[in-house]
Parts: structure tokens; sequence; C-alpha cells
């Protein structure tokens, strides 16, 4: 009876020894069987996918007992941590013009500051309305001479509205004076020469 144990100890050692595994390369192929003895020599790491006869599923051969000692377990190495970039300065701002408008006896509360001035285009009104189109000019001299009192106000886009009216309608003035012009000297032109055509006739 004892010798019987023996043997059967001896016969299952040796079956365990002699145990072939098949391993999944980098490269998710599969290689082997090769003996539990010879899987470093063939590049078969701790982490490495194995599996034998006998095993429900494919496992890391650090997690397989009979690798332990064949094996080295995986080590994980601690995450490399780069370090903080240096804080740089902020570069220093410009200091701002701020205005004051009085509020109160004795107070006084900041404006934003104001864009600059436009221009109200009132030379170009009057001389549309001299030497063009009258009624247009004067609208035009109208529009440009609220710019300056809608600024005052602190109405910018409110003078600004007017700059542009005062000198669209001085252009448009201007434009309508010269077509009258040209219109009123072709009509004269158009008289002097039947009245000349007329007395050259009367000679005859």
């Amino acid at each position: 009876m004892h010798r019987s144990m023996m043997s059967f100890v001896f016969t299952s050692n040796s079956k365990i020894s002699m145990r072939q595994y098949y391993y999944l390369t980098p490269q998710n192929e599969q290689k082997g069987p090769v003996d539990a003895s010879m899987l470093p020599a063939y590049g078969v790491t701790g982490s490495t996918m194995v599996w034998a006869q006998g095993m429900p599923q494919w496992v890391q051969a650090s997690r397989v007992e009979e690798l332990m000692n064949i094996i080295p377990p995986v080590t994980t190495a601690a995450p490399h941590v780069a370090p903080a970039a240096p804080a740089v300065a902020a570069a220093p701002q410009a200091p701002q013009s701020v205005t004051y408008i009085q509020t109160a006896p004795g107070g006084y509360a900041p404006q934003q500051p104001m864009m600059p001035k436009p221009n109200s285009h009132m030379v170009l009104a009057v001389l549309s309305t001299l030497f063009c189109c009258l009624p247009i000019g004067i609208y035009a001299i109208v529009c440009a001479s609220q710019v300056d009192s809608l600024y005052s106000r602190g109405d910018y886009y409110g003078a600004q509205s007017k700059a542009n009216s005062a000198r669209t309608w001085s252009i448009v003035g201007a434009v309508g004076g010269l077509i009258v012009s040209i219109i009123t000297t072709l009509i004269y032109a158009g008289t002097f020469a039947a009245g000349l055509g007329s007395l050259s006739g009367m000679n005859f």
C-alpha cells in the first residue's frame, strides 16, 4: 500500500512537471505547446496570457500556481510624473484712463471713456446748400448741428448716426444739384441754338 502511494505521487508530479502550455505573443498570435520550464526562453512574462489542457480559459502566467516559481511576478512601475512648469508672471496691464462725472454734491461716479467725437460734416452740408440743392442741404445742416449736442450728452451712437446722415444727404444734394445744372445747361443750349437757327432763317 505504501509503495503504491509513492508511485502515485511520483507519477502525478511527473505529469505536472511535463505539462505543456500555449501562450499568446504581443501580436496576439497563439504559440506552443511549450514545456513550463521553457516558457521564459520564449519571452513569456507574468503578464503573458497562457493556457494548458484542463484550464477553463486563458489567464496571465503570473496567476498560474505551477508557473509562479518559473516566471517572475508582474511588477508595475510607478507612473512618471513630469515636474510642473514654473508659473509665469502675467504682464502688467497698461493703466486705462477713466473720467468722472458728478452725480451728487461731493460724490463722483466712474464713467467709461468715450469714443472720439464723429465728424459732423458741417462744411460739406453748407457747401451742398449754397452751390447745389437748397432743401436737401438744409436738412444736412440740421443733422450736422445735432452731432455735438448728442455727443456731449454721452450718446455716441446717436451722434455717429446724425453725422452719417449729414454726410449722406450732403452727397445726395451735391449729386442732385449737379444733375439739375447739367439739365438746365442743356435746355439753355438748345434754346440758344434754336434762336440762332431762327435768326439765320430770317436773314436768309
